[in-house]
């Protein structure tokens, strides 16, 4: 244990060395720059950074919700199933765990990029002079190579660290560094990260209401017209980036790999681009678009530097960052290695019976392998039970929502119902309203017999621990993708879930009801009051009923009104967001 303990400090200890010297630089000072020439879109959550020559770099939080213990992380499904993806792009999984705190609310993540690196920016970190403000300087850095690309993140980092360390994001009290991205990083964001739908994620391409073309710079007159555009001009991503496909492909810290049909080939190969670029045409992006190009050009055996190769950093930190973090780290090892051994306990008994029965040392290198393999698969199965469950949980939490909203349109209806004679309604319309309050009791009852079997299913499957870990993760994820209206339903279906016994049909409809009127706002009209009255929804197949007729004995009065809708009628399960 005191080796143990005397090199987890020794690695330390290396950490905290100082690097060689770099290459001396422009002084940093506060930003002096004009905001448009390094952040022409601000937006709140937006972080600054100094660099050299009185300039700056902006950089937005993307959330990594998986867990809060230290080897906790975020299992996600990159790459695409479409045909045709081949051994470049097939689907893959990856994890991701960002080392920050999320500076408002729970989790962690990390910061990338909110734009390209400009050549402005360039000149004032590789340059001993500083750049003059120009139209030009604001265009994306490009033509390159990935090796200038890790110098000038090694050297921003050094001066930001020397000059502004204070500036820079910390995980456990250790300041963060930049670099480029990994794959997994871009990709994960550039998909929208925890701030979309699942269904959204695994898409072609993220979210674009309006278009490729309000978010990217690809070929053609419409668009970039062959050439590189200043940063920040298009609409950004759900995250608040901008630029991230065409404009200037973006190179990745790690080498390429091929996909041997959901894993990484064994071959390390060349650079990594990714996102497109602005010759890239519109039909042709797409998020797990990816492109290997060679570290040297072969003709002239330099560095490879493309017209259309440019960067975004990233801010990172250590994984071991200091000893309470290193000491963290192999407790939860050991707790997770002596879960897998006891849910392994059978497999691995008779495993270590061949073991001793064979001497041949071909036979137990062959046993060996196999315990890798099954000790694999046991990973990837726990990962396959989480997702399940926090799955299974979410739509535990929409079908309590959808059991509120329904009775509310029923409490609305029957209040129509009940002064039917007050409000002149005819025989017709009240026998539409209880047709209708009919069918949405039917839609509760449905709603509520779903909820409960989820709830059954989670306690089979899951211990409570589990569920509790599910529920800060989702916490997380509903935060990030703005669903605070989930949040009551959340922690209702968790309590559910562990509550010994499973509540009776009665008690679960009664406790919906209550946390949903706990977190509404209080009751009011359905429409806004200057908006016009709400018209009942016509069940489906049915006419409407039309008005009654004025009575014959008041020829000259107008038709009466038709009174207003039951509140809520029209309302969905997720209300449109801003």
């Amino acid at each position: 244990m005191m080796v143990h303990r005397l090199a987890l400090r020794l690695v330390l200890l290396a950490f905290a060395l100082p690097a060689s010297a770099a290459p001396a630089s422009p002084p940093v000072w506060p930003p002096s720059w004009e905001e448009a020439r390094y952040n022409p879109r601000p937006a709140s959550g937006d972080l600054v950074l100094p660099i050299p020559c009185g300039g700056a770099m902006v950089f937005r939080f993307v959330a990594t919700p998986g867990g809060d213990g230290p080897l906790d992380d975020r299992v996600v499904v990159l790459g695409s199933g479409e045909a045709g993806a081949g051994p470049v792009e097939f689907l893959r999984q990856e994890a991701l765990a960002g080392p920050f705190p999320a500076p408002h609310g729970e989790g962690r993540g990390y910061w990338s990029g909110k734009y390209e690196v400009t050549r402005e920016q360039w000149q004032a970190v590789m340059e001993d002079r500083c750049p003059e403000p120009s139209a030009a300087g604001r265009l994306p850095i490009t033509g390159v190579s990935w090796f200038a690309a890790v110098a000038f993140s090694a050297r921003l980092s050094a001066a930001i660290l020397a000059h502004a360390r204070d500036r820079l994001p910390a995980a456990d009290g250790v300041p963060g560094f930049l670099r480029l991205p990994t794959e997994a990083e871009w990709e994960y964001a550039a998909r929208g990260g925890a701030m979309v739908s699942e269904v959204d994620f695994a898409a072609r391409t993220p979210p674009w209401p309006e278009g490729a073309l309000r978010h990217a710079w690809v070929a053609g007159p419409r668009s970039s017209d062959g050439r590189p555009q200043p940063i920040g001009l298009l609409a950004p991503d759900v995250l608040g980036l901008h630029d991230m496909f065409g404009n200037a492909a973006e190179m990745m810290l790690e080498p390429f790999r091929l996909n041997r049909v959901g894993r990484p080939h064994g071959q390390a190969g060349g650079i990594i681009l990714r996102g497109g670029d602005f010759r890239t045409p519109e039909a042709a992006l797409r998020s797990s678009l990816r492109v290997e190009i060679p570290p040297f050009d072969p003709a002239s055996g330099q560095p490879t530097a493309l017209p259309t190769m440019g960067l975004r950093l990233v801010i990172g930190a250590a994984a071991t960052r200091s000893l309470p973090r290193a000491e963290a780290l192999a407790r939860a090892f050991e707790t997770e290695a002596r879960a897998r051994e006891a849910a392994l306990a059978e497999p691995r008994a008779a495993l270590e019976l061949l073991r001793r029965m064979v001497a041949d040392d071909r036979l137990r290198l062959g046993i060996a392998r196999v315990e890798a393999a099954l000790a694999a698969a046991e990973r990837a199965r726990a990962d396959e039970s989480r997702a399940v469950l926090r799955a299974q949980i979410e739509a535990a939490a929409v079908l309590a929502r959808a059991t509120f909203l329904s009775q509310r349109r029923m409490d609305g209806l029957q209040a129509l119902i009940d002064t039917a004679e007050v409000m002149r309604a005819t025989p017709e319309m009240r026998a539409e309203w209880v047709r209708l309050l009919e069918g949405i009791r039917a839609e509760r009852e449905a709603s509520l017999e779903a909820y409960g079997r989820i709830l059954a299913e989670m306690r089979r499957r899951a211990e409570a621990e589990e569920v509790t870990a599910a529920r800060s993760v989702l916490a997380q994820e509903f935060a990030a993708r703005g669903l605070a209206e989930l949040a009551p339903f959340l922690d209702l279906a968790v309590r559910h879930g562990r509550a010994e016994p499973l509540p009776e049909r009665a008690r679960l409809l009664a406790e919906i009801l209550a946390a949903g009127r706990a977190a509404a706002p209080p009751a009011g009209p359905a429409n806004a009051p200057d908006s016009p009255p709400h018209v009942p929804e016509r069940a489906a197949g049915r006419p409407a009923v039309p008005p009654p007729p004025p009575p014959a004995a008041r020829p000259a009065a107008p038709a009466p009104r038709p009174p207003p809708g039951p509140p809520g009628t029209g309302a969905t399960v997720f209300p449109a967001r801003p």
